[in-house]
């Protein structure tokens, strides 16, 4: 049984790490694509064993330059098994592979933009309490849009998720890591009140659509 980590281009370095149980990783090759894979023993479905398959994708992500994560516990029987598996989406990998080619992930959040005390809604009856807090959520979207633009003009590509904590990956070029970098830092210089969360970099997950 064998367990597959991530894709990448074929020729490319493999990291000084080892995969779920200490296993060595390897590379299949299925013509120009390499399946970053390594031994597996039982199920795939410890807490441990999915932080071992993160910590290898994020090492491959330090010496490739592209690199398509898989999801946790794809396993196949055989190299064979994985190349009939693969073969016939090896346009849509190199695709994808082109696409993130010396690119990473930032994953960016905004809480919410703290308002001062005397904007706080002060209610007297449920209509204007309403109409008080529409207003102020409009506010925020307003802000998280200033948010976004910025750093999608430094971006190759990006996803917002909808929802109340405007979180949203970025696909970054490498050569635009240091834009990007200074678009977000003059956001926060700008907006004090706002609490906004960049992890990153990051194998780009959101954009590989690999599994």
């Amino acid at each position: 049984m064998i367990h597959l980590y991530a894709f990448t281009d074929a020729g490319a370095p493999l990291p000084a790490a080892t995969g779920i149980g200490g296993g060595e990783l390897a590379a299949v090759l299925i013509e120009d694509v390499a399946a970053v894979v390594g031994p597996l023993q039982g199920p795939a479905m410890e807490r441990d064993d999915a932080i071992a398959h993160g910590l290898v994708v994020e090492a491959l992500r330090e010496v490739a330059d592209a690199v398509l994560p898989v999801r946790f516990a794809e396993r196949f029987a055989d190299r064979s098994a994985l190349a009939d598996a693969v073969t016939g989406r090896l346009d849509t990998l190199r695709e994808r592979l082109a696409r993130v080619r010396g690119c990473v992930e930032f994953g960016v959040r905004m809480v919410a933009e703290r308002e001062p005390a005397k904007q706080q809604p002060t209610a007297h009856d449920g209509s204007a309490y309403m109409r008080e807090r529409l207003a102020s959520l409009a506010r925020v979207n307003v802000v998280a849009a200033e948010l976004h633009r910025p750093l999608t003009r430094c971006a190759r590509a990006s996803v917002v998720t909808p929802g109340a904590d405007h979180a949203a990956a970025y696909l970054v070029r490498n050569e635009e890591r240091a834009a990007f970098e200074r678009a977000l830092a003059g956001f926060v210089s700008a907006h004090p009140a706002a609490t906004v969360l960049c992890t990153g970099p990051w194998a780009p997950y959101s954009f590989a659509e690999a599994t």
